[in-house]
């Protein structure tokens, strides 16, 4: 009975954030061999066509092809027969053959498919994420890029699997023609799980008479192909994560974010009072002059929520500004708190967007403390969490505090 309380207390306490996309290989960076040619879906480990039986190269015009900036010929980035482009993240990604146009006698769309962790929670709903970019050597943008989950049956195509799988009904479907062959756009959208999914298969699931097909950079060329990396299916409602607060010597190096497969993730990070992204996914690493606060901000299907971790830096000077005896309170505060313990230092106040607020009043209304205790005017906020950064300005030292107004 000892031994079960004390998993339960652990599953309580513990917060683990593993496996929060369940798309095994989201990014395409794990491989078994660098791609060198056509068709070689089959070297991103856990992706294949949909006719698993013909993933052998040549034997099924239906697969996608893998590029890597380890490969060579048509299978390098970011030059390829198809595209001119570097991956949205890391150095993996998928071409895919999204339309053709040459009649009925030739049949060559791809179809990608990739494994999850496990089986969807019945009745749960699921945030479905990819990122498209038109190949620049193509002669028509299309729309209807879909997200079929299934447990495997679409795996029974045989020869057909280069034809539109018009059978199939995608739960995620794109509908704007995606023109742009520079800026990665996001298909995105949710759906409820039935509990048995455990593939997801990209591709276009209606004919060339349901598509809508625009001819674009090289009219004459009968086909629209894109290429598409950072795939993920996250359980609606799951927070964002930006990991626990950390110390670092100066002049290393530490991950934030979700304990593991963070990749593919629909997030964006930043420097806190920084209004441009400085990296993706939902682990990065980084690498602090000094002590900093960073944001990520998770985007599921139009919510998007925000979280921040502290990466502080010793070794950086003479910290005047002990943590031991920097006091903020009350927390959560109404109308104002004080903060006891930073006097010379200079206070920041920031909402989980980055967005500063240096107007409010301090009772010496000043930014920089001149005693030992001040208290800060929070009348003007509106209810939520904001980060209290102290800034040492002779060492650079910083100290955030998370703190709630009521």
């Amino acid at each position: 009975m000892k031994i079960i309380i004390i998993i339960i207390l652990v599953c309580i306490f513990s917060k683990t954030y593993s496996q929060v996309n369940l798309v095994k290989n989201p990014s395409f960076e794990n491989y078994s061999l660098c791609p060198n040619s056509t068709d070689e879906v089959s070297y991103a480990n856990n992706w294949s066509g949909i006719d698993t039986s013909s993933t052998a190269l040549g034997t099924a015009s239906c697969l996608p092809e893998y590029v890597n900036t380890c490969g060579t010929g048509s299978g390098h980035v970011p030059n390829s027969g198809w595209f001119n482009h570097y991956c949205r993240t890391g150095n993996g990604m998928i071409g895919m053959m999204m339309y053709y146009d040459y009649g009925f006698s030739s049949h060559i769309i791809d179809y990608l498919q990739g494994r999850l962790y496990h089986p969807l929670i019945v009745g749960q709903s699921y945030c479905v994420t990819f990122y498209v970019v038109l190949g620049q050597h193509t002669g028509y943008a299309v729309n209807h890029f879909g997200a079929y989950l299934d447990n495997g049956s679409i795996d029974s195509t045989g020869l057909r699997c280069s034809y539109y799988q018009t059978e199939y009904h995608p739960q995620i479907v794109d509908t704007p023609v995606v023109f742009d062959t520079t800026n990665w756009t996001k298909v995105q959208g949710s759906f409820i799980a039935n509990g048995t999914e455990t593939f997801i298969t990209i591709g276009n699931f209606f004919d060339t008479g349901g598509t809508t097909h625009i001819p674009y950079i090289h009219p004459g060329y009968n086909i629209a192909y894109y290429i598409l990396d950072d795939v993920s299916v996250i359980a609606t409602g799951t927070p964002a994560y930006a990991g626990r607060d950390t110390t670092i010597h100066a002049g290393d190096s530490t991950y934030i974010g979700i304990d593991s497969n963070g990749e593919g993730m629909p997030c964006l990070w930043y420097i806190l009072g920084e209004p441009t992204p400085i990296d993706s996914g939902g682990r990065i690493l980084v690498h602090p002059a000094g002590t900093t606060t960073y944001i990520v901000a998770m985007d599921l299907c139009g919510t998007i929520t925000y979280d921040t971790v502290v990466v502080t830096v010793a070794d950086v000077g003479i910290n005047k500004l002990n943590e031991q005896f920097l006091h903020i309170y009350p927390n959560p505060a109404k109308d104002n708190f004080t903060i006891e313990g930073a006097m010379g230092c200079e206070v920041r106040i920031y909402n989980m967007v980055g967005q500063s607020f240096d107007k409010l009043r301090m009772t010496n209304d000043k930014l920089r403390m001149t005693s030992n205790k001040e208290i800060i005017d929070i009348i003007g906020l509106s209810k939520g969490l904001y980060i209290v950064e102290i800034l040492e300005p002779e060492t650079g030292m910083r100290v955030s505090r998370r703190v709630v107004k009521e």
